[in-house]
C-alpha cells in the first residue's frame, strides 16, 4: 500500500496536483455513475442548447466520453499511471464533433466549464459521505481541476483542429470551383453548380473579376461586405465579384482595393466570367505599362477603357498601323513633327473645326489654317475620306498609349 501510495503521489506531483491518497479513490469509485448523472444533470440545468443535445442521440457519445474520462482518472491514481492517451483522443474528436454539429466553441466551453464545476461538488460529496478526511478531499478536487484542464485542451484541440479541417477543405473547393468558373475551353453548368454547392458559395446572376498584380488577394476579401471566390494562378492573384453593380458594391470595391493594383473586368454572367478576368487582366497589363492611366484611383475599370483595350488587343498591329499612317508626320525633326501631330489630333477632335481648334490650342486661327495646309501636303486624301481620318484617329490614339 505504502508504495502505491507513492507512486499515485509522483503521478499527481508530475501534473501539479497535490497528492491523493488511493484510499480516497477507492471510496468514490464505486459511486462513479452517480457522479456522471450529476455532472450530466448540472449541464443540462446551465445549457438549453445542450439539455437537448443530451436528450438525443449525440447525448450517448457525451455520456461515454465523461464516463471513460472518470474511469480513466481513478484508473490513473489507483494504479499509480498517467490517463490513458485514448481518453484524450476521445475528447477530441468529441470536440471535432461539436464543431461538425454547429455548436460554437464557447457553448462547448461553458458546458465544460459547468461539467468540471458539477464533478467537483460532486466527487467531495462522494468522498465526504464515505468518510474522507477533508485534506484529501482537497486533494481530490484539486486533481479533478488539473485533470480537467487537460481534457478542456483536447476538446478544444479537436474543435479547432475540425474548424481547421473544413477551412482547407473549404478553400480546396473554392479553388476548383474558381477553376471550372474561369475555364475558358468550356463551361459545364451542371459541374459547376454542383461545385458551388460543395465550397458553400452561391452563384450569383452577375459577376465581375478583379484581378490583382499580387500573387495573393491579401486583405482584400475581408474589406468586403460580400463573400467573394477567390484564387490565384500564374499571372497573378483574382476575385470573382457578385454582383458588382448593385446598390453601394461599386464604392466597396474602391474601398477594399485602396491603392492596391488591380483592374476590375466588365459585369457579365457566370457563364462568361472568363472573359471579365482577360479584360482585366488587359487592363491591368496596360496600366503598368503606362497605356491607361491609373494615377487617378485603383481599380481601373476595363470597361472605361475599352477603345485602348481593343485598340491594343495586338500592340504589333497597332504600332505598324501608327509606323505606316504617320510615317511623313514621325520623319520630320522634333519640333516640327509634335507641333503637328498636337494640331492633328485637335483638328480630328473637334471635327474640323477651326475656330475650336485655335482655342485648343491658344494660336490664332490663321496658324491652325497653315499647319492643316502643311498636313494636307504631309497626308494627302487621308484628311478627305471619313475612313482616313478613323485611322488617323486610331494611329495617334496607339502613339499616345503604346509603350516607348
Amino acid at each position: 500500500m505504502e508504495r502505491g501510495r507513492a507512486d499515485s503521489r509522483s503521478i499527481l506531483g508530475a501534473w501539479g496536483a497535490a497528492p491523493l491518497e488511493p484510499e480516497t479513490v477507492a471510496a468514490v469509485r464505486p459511486m462513479a455513475g452517480r457522479l456522471v448523472n450529476d455532472i450530466l444533470g448540472s449541464v443540462r440545468a446551465a445549457s438549453p442548447i445542450y439539455a437537448d443535445v443530451l436528450s438525443g442521440p449525440e447525448g450517448v457519445g457525451i455520456r461515454l466520453g465523461i464516463e471513460q474520462a472518470v474511469r480513466s482518472f481513478l484508473d490513473a491514481v489507483e494504479r499509480g499511471q498517467r490517463p490513458g492517451a485514448e481518453t484524450g483522443e476521445i475528447w477530441r474528436r468529441l470536440g471535432e464533433a461539436e464543431f461538425q454539429a454547429g455548436r460554437t466553441l464557447e457553448a462547448l466551453r461553458a458546458a465544460f466549464r459547468t461539467g468540471v464545476r458539477a464533478a467537483w461538488r460532486g466527487a467531495a460529496e462522494l468522498a465526504s459521505e464515505a468518510g474522507v478526511p477533508t485534506p484529501s478531499v482537497i486533494a481530490l478536487a484539486e486533481a479533478i481541476f488539473v485533470y480537467a484542464e487537460s481534457l478542456t485542451d483536447d476538446v478544444v484541440e479537436g474543435y479547432l483542429r475540425a474548424q481547421s479541417d473544413e477551412a482547407t477543405e473549404r478553400e480546396r473547393r473554392r479553388r476548383r470551383l474558381g477553376e471550372l468558373l474561369l475555364d475558358p475551353d468550356g463551361y459545364d453548368a451542371q459541374a459547376i453548380e454542383h461545385a458551388a454547392e460543395l465550397a458553400r458559395w452561391a452563384m450569383p446572376r452577375s459577376l465581375a473579376v478583379l484581378a490583382l498584380s499580387d500573387e495573393s488577394p491579401g486583405a482584400i476579401p475581408r474589406r468586403l461586405d460580400v463573400d467573394v471566390l477567390g484564387g490565384s494562378d500564374q499571372e497573378g492573384a483574382f476575385l470573382v465579384i457578385p454582383d458588382p453593380d448593385g446598390p453601394g458594391r461599386p464604392a466597396a470595391v474602391r474601398r477594399a482595393v485602396g491603392s492596391e493594383a488591380a483592374a476590375l473586368g466588365p459585369t457579365v454572367v457566370p457563364r462568361d466570367a472568363w472573359r471579365s478576368l482577360r479584360w482585366a487582366r488587359k487592363a491591368l497589363a496596360l496600366a503598368h505599362a503606362g497605356a491607361i492611366d491609373a494615377r487617378r484611383r485603383y481599380p481601373i475599370r476595363a470597361r472605361e477603357h475599352l477603345a485602348t483595350l481593343i485598340l491594343l488587343g495586338d500592340e504589333e498591329l497597332a504600332a505598324a498601323l501608327a509606323s505606316d499612317r504617320l510615317a511623313p508626320l514621325l520623319a520630320l525633326p522634333q519640333v516640327e513633327r509634335e507641333r503637328l501631330i498636337q494640331t492633328l489630333g485637335a483638328w480630328l477632335d473637334h471635327q474640323r473645326h477651326t475656330p475650336r481648334v485655335a482655342d485648343e490650342l491658344h494660336v490664332h486661327p490663321q496658324t491652325v489654317r497653315y499647319r492643316l495646309g502643311r498636313l494636307r501636303e504631309l497626308l494627302g486624301e487621308m484628311l478627305d475620306t471619313a475612313e482616313g481620318r478613323f485611322e488617323l484617329q486610331m494611329s495617334l490614339r496607339a502613339l499616345r498609349v503604346l509603350p516607348g
